[in-house]
């Protein structure tokens, strides 16, 4: 099973598969810059793709986004490419 995890003093959510003792399978990372977050490197591992993860971890990162008030600036081309066909984003896509 895998559980995603928001990780606030490193910038970044991880998606870690509690069937394998925590195994990283992903990750997702930001840095602040103008009060927005840069999302510049969405990550996961070969042996976990096509499982929704990528997607997942951009969801907590959306959620955490909310929470803070903050903007997402799309440098990772996933979170672009998802941010442009999915419109329940268009609140937290800083354009």
């Amino acid at each position: 099973m895998i559980r995603i995890e928001y990780q606030a003093d490193k910038k970044r959510a991880v998606a870690l598969d509690t069937d394998r003792e925590d195994k990283r399978a992903g990750k997702i990372k930001y840095i602040e810059q103008d009060g927005n977050w840069v999302v510049n490197s969405t990550f996961v591992r070969p042996d976990y793709k096509g499982q929704g993860i990528a997607g997942l971890l951009l969801a907590e990162i959306v959620k955490q986004a909310r929470e803070k008030g903050v903007k997402i600036v799309p440098e990772c081309s996933y979170v672009e490419h998802t941010f442009e066909k999915r419109e329940e984003y268009a609140d937290v896509w800083a354009k």
